[in-house]
């Protein structure tokens, strides 16, 4: 069984995840001026062509036009993908 503390862990990190992908949503939709539904499927489309776990890619655009510097193993392939995607002279 679960135990109360792994449980509340778990509900951290998953509103953790999902603010960094509202966060990331919201910037491509104020860079691009578009919709929340076409910034989603640009940040799934970048996903998929780059191979990069979503959730991971959406932090780590949040990082890279915060100026954030990441810590998290495998943030780093993500990073970059996202340096890729949207480089940092259109985020800065």
């Amino acid at each position: 069984m679960e135990s109360l503390a792994s449980r509340q862990q778990l509900d951290v990190s998953r509103q953790q995840t999902s603010r960094a992908l509202d966060t990331a949503v919201g910037i491509l939709v104020g860079w691009r001026r578009c919709s929340t539904q076409a910034a989603f499927r640009e940040l799934l489309a970048a996903s998929e062509r780059q191979h990069v776990p979503l959730f991971r890619l959406a932090a780590a655009l949040v990082a890279l036009a915060s100026g954030e510097a990441e810590t998290e193993i495998g943030v780093t392939e993500a990073r970059l993908a996202a340096e890729k995607e949207w480089g940092l002279t259109y985020l800065l």
